[in-house]
């Protein structure tokens, strides 16, 4: 075995020792669905937005190869009041600005340009728009949640989240708990890591 790969094990060792001393009071709900493409209908499907104003972070098209399978379309069909779409994409956004125009007009949906790097980008979106649902898959940035206080999201019936690693998942878990919420699914995906998964959430 050569040098570099003992490095690579004896850290992954450490790291994975450090997360299970960190978190070793979270437990992890099991496994209860499974994801089999990027699809929304298949990604988000246990998200209630029936009625609310959405905060959809990551909001682009992906691999969606139907216009209706992509996530802020997917959460208006299935009733959301509206969508507050954010994506770092520029043509992606300008799609669905478009999209909505034509297919939704005057319902007050609203897609920014803009990364979510600090628990600031969060909060004044979340007050600003008075945001009752979120969706959340920003590639591992979902860790400025740890820093939201209850107070702040009191308004938030529902979250939807998309984890990047075992570390991300157990500190979800827990903010997610100390909010005052109940895991509702955890899923994991069939065509990645095990290590990624999406769990939805509802306030007790």
């Amino acid at each position: 075995m050569g040098f570099i790969r003992i490095v690579k094990r004896e850290y992954q060792f450490l790291n994975n020792y450090y997360i299970d001393r960190k978190f070793r009071k979270v437990t992890t709900p099991p496994v209860s669905d499974l994801i089999t493409s990027e699809d929304s209908s298949v990604h988000w499907k246990y998200l209630d937005v029936a009625g609310k104003t959405v905060l959809d972070l990551g909001c682009g098209l992906w691999e969606v190869k139907n216009i209706g399978e992509a996530s802020p379309v997917y959460f208006k069909n299935k009733g959301a009041e509206k969508i507050i779409g954010v994506d770092m994409n520029e043509k992606d956004i300008s799609v669905l600005k478009k999209y909505f125009d034509e297919q939704f007009p005057g319902d007050g949906s609203e897609f920014l340009v803009k990364s979510i790097t600090t628990a600031n980008d969060l909060t004044e979106l979340i007050t600003q728009y008075q945001v009752e649902s979120i969706k959340c898959d920003i590639e591992g940035f979902e860790k400025v949640m740890f820093k939201i206080e209850k107070s702040l999201i009191k308004n938030i019936a529902n979250i939807s989240v998309e984890y990047h690693s075992r570390q991300l998942l157990l500190g979800l878990l827990q903010t997610i708990k100390k909010w005052g919420f109940t895991i509702i699914d955890h899923s994991n995906f069939t065509y990645a890591p095990q290590t990624m998964g999406v769990i939805t959430a509802q306030r007790d």
